[in-house]
């Protein structure tokens, strides 16, 4: 075989493999690019493989934590620091999650290499420990004059905690007596963190970012209903990626262009750590009035099923990533071009969540099962105790039956028990096709 025909051959299987792991992707509004990050993503996602929104998303979260304390946004009576939650979920080696976080990283490092070395952590394993790394700084250095292991910056309350494995973070939370779970809502909202399980202390004024990765297939294993009802899981933006091409003799971006992004960043998020209250120029208020509707309604999700609880803070963190791009930006009002992006990632992440939660194995089995039945169907009760045996929360069945029902696969009839008392019996058969039209 000629080699050119050889090489058109591995080009076509590339690209064969890359659209099949972004098929179970959601689409994206590309005007979720139209901001100065968005700008810097452009410029480095040729040289990779990542999924360019993951990379966007990962400068955000961080470029938030970096800004501090100072620029914020209100929503009513709260006070709502500039982070930014992503959680990337991408299947393993196809997701590239790693390298999304390593070519954001490069521009960071290039910003603010003092920064990524000391503010940015990893290791998450109870409220405690969180908390007492603030705690440490105000207790200030020992006799002497020796600060404590791992403590911050004299002064500085910013830090970005990075989770490659998020999963094992699930795992830890869950342990009878973890208090990491009520640390993260408190950090999240920039509230102070308590370390009264260990010394009786408060930290006051953090500013902690989290950025974790964690599999589709890992994600819907280890969280339940109870972890998502909590209030945890919806400061998170689940942002879903995948592989978008093959590179296999490709050393990132050009190092000169990495200086010359890490330098104009540099002065970017040292001009919007400036800011104080961030307001909004008089056409985007008209805008924040529809977002602030959209974001807040239903999401199309069961009542409290798993999309709804993960997105229920889609409008606070809508004005939050605005209030990045505007920062960036070196203005203290938030424009429509801020908003507009901020919604697009947001409308993203919602859509992402209805991706993670959708077993696409999961439902054809069940549909084929519920098909077996013929026409007299299965009801909810046979559904939970022989299907799912009993061991799978309310919520997610429901989830799964509203998602083959919003498919056009099975449909509900109900009738009334056979006592005459009681709630109506809901009976599932699967869809008959559609009769071909002429």
């Amino acid at each position: 075989m000629p080699a050119t025909a050889d090489l058109t051959d591995t080009e076509e299987r590339a690209r064969a493999q890359v659209a099949h792991a972004r098929k179970a992707l959601p689409g994206l509004d590309s005007a979720v690019y139209d901001t100065y990050l968005g700008w810097i993503t452009h410029q480095i996602a040729p040289t990779t493989e990542a999924d360019p929104i993951g990379i966007l998303a990962s400068l955000i979260c961080a470029a938030g934590v970096h800004l501090g304390r100072s620029p914020h946004v209100r929503a009513g009576d709260d006070s709502h620091p500039l982070l930014v939650w992503p959680l990337i979920v991408g299947r393993t080696g196809g997701g590239r999650k790693g390298a999304g976080w390593g070519s954001a990283r490069r521009v960071l490092t290039a910003a603010d290499a003092e920064f990524m070395t000391v503010n940015v952590r990893s290791g998450l394993t109870s409220g405690e420990g969180l908390a007492a790394m603030f705690a440490a700084d105000e207790d200030g250095p020992d006799d002497d004059g020796k600060r404590a292991p791992g403590a911050l910056p004299p002064g500085d309350k910013r830090l970005l905690v990075f989770e490659a494995e998020w999963a094992g973070v699930m795992q830890r939370m869950k342990r009878e007596g973890n208090s990491l779970s009520a640390t993260l809502r408190n950090a999240w909202d920039g509230g102070d963190l308590s370390t009264l399980a260990v010394s009786a202390r408060i930290a006051k004024d953090t500013h902690v970012g989290i950025l974790g990765h964690i599999t589709p297939k890992e994600f819907r294993a280890k969280v339940s209903a109870s972890d998502l009802a909590g209030g945890t899981y919806n400061r998170f933006l689940p942002i879903a990626v995948a592989q978008c091409q093959f590179l296999p003799f490709s050393q990132g971006a050009d190092p000169n262009l990495i200086d010359r992004l890490g330098s104009e960043l540099h002065e970017r998020l040292t001009e919007g750590a400036r800011f104080g209250t961030l307001g909004f120029t008089d056409d985007a208020v008209q805008l924040w009035r529809r977002l602030y509707i959209e974001l807040g309604g239903d999401h199309g999700d069961a009542e409290g099923g798993p999309v709804e609880e993960f997105s229920s803070r889609a409008a606070p963190n809508c004005l939050r990533i605005a209030g990045i791009h505007a920062a960036l930006d070196g203005t203290p009002t938030i424009g429509v071009a801020h908003l507009t992006a901020a919604a697009a990632l947001v409308r993203y992440s919602i859509a992402s969540a209805r991706a993670v939660f959708t077993d696409t194995t999961a439902l054809t089995k069940l549909a084929a099962w519920i098909g077996a039945a013929g026409a007299d169907g299965r009801t909810r009760k046979a559904i939970t105790a022989e299907y799912f045996r009993g061991n799978t929360p309310a919520a997610e069945i429901t989830t799964l039956l509203d998602q083959l029902k919003a498919a056009g696969q099975i449909t509900v009839t109900t009738q009334p028990p056979a006592s005459g008392r009681g709630r109506p019996i809901e009976i599932y058969t699967v869809a008959a096709p559609a009769a071909p039209t002429n």
